[in-house]
């Protein structure tokens, strides 16, 4: 079959590619966007999501060397500071751009500095699970894939990359089952790997059995395979987004994507089986999914006591207190210490000496986003009965990927662009995670990342002319 021709590919249907291709038609290109779904509403992480733009929990109208310090200071430095700035410097113009294709925007108040630009409708939470449907973030990728095809577009449904085709360091095409498309650019935009199990093996746990997908299982990572295969760098491939769930979800249904036991390990304390603890729990709830999920078999015990169980138990949308019980979550409850460790199967002296370096304290909540936003702290175990709920990681997403510099080049092991090669959306690497797993949004760098390829591409193609 003789191959089918485009100045730029994105791959991935997601906001991040449905970006690069409308962008690349707005400046005179001929682009396609493959997604591997044949569904027109296909549930990806662009629809599971609540709708908030922000960069760092920042309003995306501060100052971008603002923003880009917050970047910093949440990753404690591990971002890339190319991207970084990319980012911090364009985030307010992709809110813009996405508003001129006809999104639309609320606020929340009191908006906490951060909530002022939500797409609308806005909406989240259907009880226990996600609701997507009709809301903002759906809204809008409908809107962008009714323009890409306005435009003369190609929308390929059901269509998944198996491959790039590189010629002398050069990206030209992107296979896809027996096609070839020739590309000037191909944009590899179709998320992260979280629903990659070997991926996850090799990059995160030696246990992903014990890892339970909180959100949509479409992200493969086959545009970071590709990446690499063509000799990219990859950067921050051990963090992920995540929360603590009960270690029941992996097998009962009704224990995802909540409760959380965050709160509850953050007041309490979160141990592993052999009763010693791990993490400082301070340090926010992705912190502790991330180090449980690389502590042992992936699974611990959150250790509370009832002033607790009847406060922190009780905060946020469907909380354990009481929906863990309620939907057959394990709850180990006993009058004191030695008795709950015999029940949940913990050694009772690692225990005992674990309330006792958690009395000490958590150390400082200072690095931590989630830890600052938090509204509970460390508590003294004083009110029994005591309990103790096993506990598992849930992954939402994956924060690891391809290392951009910032017009969204794919770089290479030397740090240098691979010619034909971007990446946006979750794809990329380099913006987020650092040793407290901090999350910087992802609605934000989808736009900003799909914009900047798509118009590096349109220069590189004039350059070319």
């Amino acid at each position: 079959m003789s191959p089918e021709r485009f100045d730029l590919v994105a791959i991935g249907g997601g906001l991040a590619g449905l970006t690069a291709g409308l962008r690349a038609l707005e400046l005179g290109a001929r682009a396609a966007v493959l997604e591997c779904s044949d569904d027109p509403r296909h549930l990806c992480a662009s629809r599971v999501n609540g709708g908030i733009l922000h960069v760092a929990f920042r309003s995306v109208r501060t100052e971008p060397s603002a923003l880009e310090h917050a970047i910093a200071d949440a990753t404690r430095g591990c971002a890339q500071p190319r991207p970084a700035r990319a980012l911090a410097s364009n985030a307010a113009r992709a809110t813009e751009w996405l508003a001129s294709c006809g999104a639309q925007y609320t606020r929340i108040e009191p908006d906490e500095g951060w909530k002022d630009r939500i797409l609308s409708p806005a909406g989240f939470y259907a009880s226990n699970g996600f609701a997507w449907r009709d809301l903002g973030p759906d809204r809008v990728m409908v809107e962008l894939e009714a323009r890409i095809e306005r435009s003369g577009g190609a929308l390929i449904r059901g269509a998944r990359a198996t491959g790039l085709v590189v010629r002398n360091g050069r990206c030209i095409a992107v296979e896809v089952d027996d096609r070839i498309l020739d590309s000037d650019a191909v944009v590899l935009a179709d998320g992260g790997f979280h629903g990659n199990r070997d991926m996850l093996r090799r990059f995160v746990t030696p246990h992903p059995e014990s890892l339970k997908l909180r959100g949509p299982g479409s992200a493969y990572g086959d545009g970071i395979r590709f990446a690499e295969a063509a000799g990219a760098r990859l950067v921050g491939m051990e963090a992920f987004y995540g929360h603590l769930l009960s270690a029941d979800s992996l097998n009962r249904d009704g224990l995802s994507p909540f409760p959380f036991l965050d709160l509850l390990a953050t007041t309490g304390m979160i141990v592993g089986m052999d009763g010693k603890r791990f993490v400082d729990e301070g340090r926010g709830p992705h912190a502790m999914a991330n180090a449980l999920a690389r502590h042992g078999t992936g699974i611990g015990m959150v250790v509370f006591d009832d002033a607790m169980w009847r406060s922190a138990g009780r905060d946020f949308f469907c909380p354990p207190n009481p929906n863990l019980v309620e939907r057959g979550g394990t709850l180990h409850a006993a009058r004191d210490m030695p008795t709950l460790a015999r029940k949940a199967g913990l050694p009772p002296d690692a225990l005992r000496h674990a309330i006792g370096s958690r009395s000490l304290g958590h150390a400082s909540m200072d690095h931590s986003i989630d830890a600052r936003r938090a509204k509970y702290g460390a508590m003294p175990f004083a009110t029994p009965p005591f309990y103790a709920a096993p506990a598992c990681a849930g992954i939402t997403h994956t924060m690891g990927g391809v290392a951009v510099d910032e017009h969204a080049r794919v770089l290479d092991t030397r740090d240098r662009p691979i010619p034909g090669l971007y990446a946006a959306g979750a794809t990329c690497g380099g913006l987020e995670g650092g040793p407290d797993a901090a999350y910087v949004g992802g609605l934000v760098p989808a736009v900003v990342f799909g914009l900047l390829a798509a118009e590096h591409a349109a220069t590189a193609r004039r350059q070319s002319d």
